[in-house]
């Protein structure tokens, strides 16, 4: 149900999107109702200019010069009063790139000025996303802009309505699990608990 769009300018290996990928599905589905099955996301490299023939596909500018950044995107559904579950997915989002893509610093050139900055210190955790620092995650946006959409064939309900939603649809969702239909089988057994 929701779309995040991991774009990363620090080379990621398939460890490493698949440990982001996992982290933040499962921290998405345990603040919010969503199954896991309805989790997507996207990785974009932007490799570094070497030759003409590499020219990345984006340029990001931040206070009107380029940079190369690390920056996740997340497409939400809307919901009433939501600051505060939306500032724990930043910081959880923030938490497992830290652990799964900064916890490779050696691999890094950046090196702290400040040796209190270093990542170990978790006062300074959220303080260690300098733009000189190539494995730092520089940006996180969530946005609430979805506002209709489908889902492997299915309308998304309005958020808040997921269990409901999930009890009307139960009979399809098992008949194609039964037709071999792996995800709507993990969904089934999610949701199986809840209802």
């Amino acid at each position: 149900m929701p779309l995040y769009q991991i774009h990363h300018s620090a080379p990621l290996t398939p460890s490493q999107q698949t440990l982001l990928a996992q982290g933040i599905t499962s921290l998405h589905c345990s603040t919010f109702s969503a199954p896991s099955a309805f989790v997507n996301m996207t990785f974009h490299y932007n490799p570094p200019v070497s030759t003409p023939s590499s020219t990345p596909t984006t340029t990001i500018y931040v206070g009107g010069t380029p940079h190369r950044t690390n920056y996740i995107l997340g497409h939400l559904r809307p919901r009433r009063n939501n600051a505060e579950k939306l500032a724990a997915v930043v910081r959880g989002i923030t938490a497992l790139w830290n652990e799964h893509v900064r916890s490779s610093i050696s691999a890094s050139t950046y090196t702290p000025k400040d040796s209190s900055a270093h990542l170990d210190n978790k006062a300074h955790l959220d303080a260690t996303a300098r733009l000189d620092d190539p494995l730092a995650l520089h940006n996180v946006f969530l946005m609430e802009d979805i506002v209709a959409g489908a889902e492997q064939g299915f309308l998304l309900p309005p958020a808040g309505r997921d269990l409901e939603w999930a009890r009307e649809n139960m009979g399809a969702f098992e008949g194609r699990a039964r037709e071999g239909d792996e995800s709507m089988g993990v969904l089934v057994r999610e949701y199986k608990g809840k209802l």
